[in-house]
């Protein structure tokens, strides 16, 4: 089986027209609708409604805040599990960390099937078995059972992360993804950060099983919901189009595709690109489509693509690490994810001590803090990071790069450092408590706002294996969050507070500034990507 490369054309990937004036591209709002969707097609996830749009993605969002809400949920009910099973101390921290390394199997293991077997079947089966293993958890006779029904818990949700991200590319165009990946960012944070708030108090009313039991109420009704209204988003539009559906205004656009099962023939146009022209015309075109009924998007399959090499689908992510653009944005996550869950964890340890003494309840307020710096990071580096890059492409005659999302970067580059060294001067002189949540906030910017600019800039910039991407993306940072947890404890012992989060905001600065060097190189570095030859289809 041959290796293949990103494209094989001179056109650099990601480049393209976003604002234009040419009367044949389609446009909304002065912008132009990238990709193109195929206006014949009623079954294009581009031409449904905006109210249907939405619908399908807050199903799958909720899927994916669940998840969340599952991994920490459950720490306020630690306690009562202690007395119940008898088990020890890093037996109870298994609970949490032990579901965190199931949601990576599940990225790495199970999201790239979608690859060959499409979306829908994935959601319906991973939603299915969220909810079975919810109620596995909850009728759990010992530590063991729990353990392993958590575990198993996780690995079904985990191929939500990659694919709900992913989903973003089918249904909604290149001007409203860092909006929705905000959004998307959200609602993860919520599901990790508000667990442990509704977690305490609804265990301490009603024992930990409870929490398990009305996860597995919600999650049945997502799991039938689901069922009902997410169809198969993915669309095997023309690929040229998907990369490099508008140009120059001087530049020759391509013509629709009418049957992608049928014959065409691929001609080289003057700038270097490829257009397609069909054997049919436009009436016959316009009748080869037929919109699916309710009944027929209730399938729960959604066909095999052959044309997609199954190994090739689970090899593909690590491969991506061939590109200096995808290991600086992994990493980036990879550290503000770190730094979040370090905080998360001392919140018990240092907050519950002396000379604070929060109780549990009060423990779990605290956690509003991140709650707060979420909805900033996902508005400041997500509805922002669209607005600023439309404006820099209108600077740039219209046209837009990938890197135009970079700039706002700043926001957790200056922020993330400030809040972490706070946070670890606070705990040294143990001063008043809102100091350290002031950091808690600056922390959760960063956290929230480096994906809501790091995975629109990987679909931007590698959108035939943007899937591959996000799995490598989110399944990585799932892997280093379970080592984190087994760190913290043992390097703020040794260092103490100054030392551990001086360290960590200067690997964020570090690590962070390589958006800089992606700016200025970017656009290169995606040529020269685009050039190898390190893909199994």
């Amino acid at each position: 089986m041959p290796l293949k490369a990103l494209h094989e054309i001179e056109h650099t990937q990601g480049t393209v027209q976003l604002i234009s004036h040419n009367s044949n591209l389609q446009q909304k709002n002065g912008l132009v609708l990238v990709p193109q969707p195929n206006q014949n097609d009623p079954n294009d996830p581009l031409n449904w409604s905006l109210s249907r749009r939405i619908l399908i993605f807050y199903n799958i969002l909720f899927f994916s805040a669940m998840g969340n809400f599952c991994i920490t949920g459950l720490a306020p009910g630690f306690g009562q599990i202690f007395d119940e099973f008898h088990c020890s101390t890093s037996q109870l921290s298994y609970l949490i960390s032990g579901p965190g390394l199931g949601e990576a199997l599940g990225c790495f293991f199970i999201a790239p099937l979608a690859s060959r077997y499409g979306k829908r079947p994935l959601w319906v089966v991973s939603s299915t078995l969220f909810f079975i293993c919810n109620i596995w958890a909850a009728a759990s006779p010992n530590y063991s059972s729990l353990l392993v029904g958590r575990i198993f818990a996780a690995w079904a949700s985990g191929t939500s992360e990659p694919l709900c991200v992913d989903t973003i590319n089918d249904l909604f165009f290149l001007h409203e993804r860092g909006t929705q990946t905000g959004v998307q960012g959200l609602w993860l944070c919520f599901g990790a950060t508000l667990a442990p708030v509704a977690g305490g108090f609804l265990i301490a009313a009603e024992g930990w099983r409870w929490f398990h039991w009305v996860l597995a109420i919600f999650t049945g009704v997502n799991a039938l919901l689901i069922f009902l209204f997410v169809p198969e988003t993915q669309y095997r539009r023309d690929l040229h189009k998907s990369l490099d559906v508008t140009m120059a205004e001087d530049s020759e656009i391509f013509t629709e595709v009418a049957d992608f099962n049928g014959k065409s023939d691929v001609t080289q146009t003057e700038g270097g690109l490829v257009r397609e022209q069909t054997t049919t015309n436009q009436s016959a075109t316009q009748s080869e489509y037929v919109k699916r009924t309710f009944w027929q998007d209730l399938k729960p399959w959604s066909g095999v693509r052959k044309d997609v090499s199954l190994f090739g689908a689970f090899i593909r992510p690590w491969a991506l690490f061939s590109y200096v653009s995808v290991i600086w944005n992994v990493m980036a996550f990879s550290i503000h994810i770190s730094c979040f869950v370090i905080c998360i964890t001392l919140i018990a340890v240092v907050i519950g001590a002396p000379p604070y003494g929060f109780s549990s309840s009060m423990q779990g307020l605290t956690y509003l803090s991140f709650v707060l710096g979420n909805v900033i990071g996902a508005y400041l580096c997500g509805r922002c990071n669209d607005l600023v890059s439309q404006r820099l492409a209108r600077r740039n005659h219209g046209v837009f790069e990938p890197e135009m999302r970079l700039p706002v970067v700043l926001v957790p580059i200056i922020g993330t450092p400030i809040g972490l060294v706070l946070i670890g001067v606070a705990f040294h002189h143990q001063w008043h408590w809102i100091v350290p949540c002031i950091g808690f906030v600056l922390v959760a910017v960063g956290f929230t706002g480096i994906p809501c600019v790091s995975q629109p800039y990987l679909m931007d910039s590698y959108f035939p294996v943007a899937m591959d991407c996000l799995i490598q993306f989110n399944g990585f940072k799932n892997f280093v969050t379970f080592g984190v947890g087994f760190g913290t404890i043992p390097w703020y012992e040794r260092d103490g507070p100054v030392t551990m989060f001086c360290i960590l905001a200067a690997l964020v600065i570090v690590i962070d500034a390589g958006a800089v060097l992606l700016y200025i190189y970017g656009k290169r570095l995606r040529h020269h990507d685009g050039q190898l030859k390190i893909f199994l289809f």
